[in-house]
């Protein structure tokens, strides 16, 4: 890091230069009651508080910097837009046309978050026919981020001492409460043939239906008529 950086970042988040700044090759200190700890790769690597939802580097496009919040006063809010074409959350999760936006509030706990987040589509399987299809997800958050983290009941609603607040975990368990238990591709989804295995939303089995077993002659009178 060249000796352009304390100014610079200084002048994004609003912060003066009151006390020394130190600068290594591990972190910067901008201010001796808060420390901002970034090295080269982790600073590139979040989301600026600019309200415009910049991002400098896609590799952790939810990790989003909210030290200069800390630093303010309680009731100062700043806005954080997402625009992600495509973004793995967890590593179970991929999610494609991530958009929305997230206020962060300071307060006297910590950083109160409140916005909602919609993903255009996700890969799941249908229930009937086993044929993936795209799923839109959609999420609300209200949430309370606690700091300081050692005092934080739940690890993932705490603000690291680092000042970077990944939002990866907390997306990823909201997206998953809204995939369907049982997901169907459509609602007249017709499934796949009990005899041969064919789906039968693209083609009508020739062959001929088996028998019913007496004892379960009652049960068809619950199947759909077709």
């Amino acid at each position: 890091m060249d000796g352009q950086y304390p100014s610079i970042i200084c002048h994004m988040f609003g912060l003066s230069m009151s006390r020394t700044a130190i600068m290594s090759n591990e972190c910067l200190v901008l201010d001796a009651g808060f420390y901002l700890c970034y090295n080269a790769v982790g600073f590139l690597e979040t989301r600026l508080p600019d309200g415009g939802g910049v991002n400098l580097n896609n590799r952790h496009p939810l990790r989003i910097n909210v030290g200069f919040l800390l630093h303010q006063g309680v009731g100062f809010s700043r806005n954080f837009d997402f625009d992600l074409p495509s973004v793995q959350v967890g590593s179970d999760l991929e999610v494609a046309g991530l958009k929305g936006s997230l206020r962060l509030t300071r307060t006297a706990q910590g950083l109160y978050a409140q916005g909602r987040l919609r993903a255009q589509r996700t890969r799941v399987e249908c229930v009937r026919c086993l044929t993936e299809f795209d799923q839109r997800l959609e999420m609300e958050v209200a949430d309370l981020f606690d700091y300081a983290p050692a005092q934080a009941s739940d690890p993932l609603l705490s603000v690291p001492e680092s000042g970077i607040l990944d939002l990866s975990p907390l997306v990823r368990e909201y997206l998953l409460l809204n995939v369907p238990l049982q997901p169907v591709c459509r609602t007249n989804c017709r499934g796949l043939c009990p005899e041969c295995g064919n789906n039968l939303n693209e083609a009508i089995c020739k062959h001929p239906t088996a028998g019913i077993d007496p004892r379960l002659s009652g049960l068809k009178s619950l199947l759909p008529e077709s």
